[in-house]
């Protein structure tokens, strides 16, 4: 049991060693850090915006092409059979 003790005691030294050292090391502040963050985010949240508009100018692109070639289908489908009725 004294052991376990010994073992966190010195897992809280490293952690706060490794706390101290990553504020000693860090290339900017806090505020500075959050604010390039948010900056990415929204860049990430931007070309997602663009792929996602291409994506379903695709998508609907391919849904026009699916419903034309359906309505000749049909058109077709009719046609032969009026010409069976006749």
């Amino acid at each position: 049991m004294s052991n376990s003790g010994g073992v966190i005691a010195a897992l809280l030294a490293g952690c706060a060693i490794g706390v101290g050292l990553g504020v000693l090391y860090a290339p900017d502040k806090g505020e500075v850090t959050r604010k390039k963050m948010k900056k990415k985010a929204k860049e990430k949240a931007e070309e997602f915006e663009v792929a996602f508009d291409k994506n379903m100018e695709k998508v609907r692109s391919k849904i026009d092409e699916l419903i034309d070639d359906l309505e000749k289908k049909i058109d077709s489908f009719k046609r032969k059979e009026k010409e069976q009725e006749t």
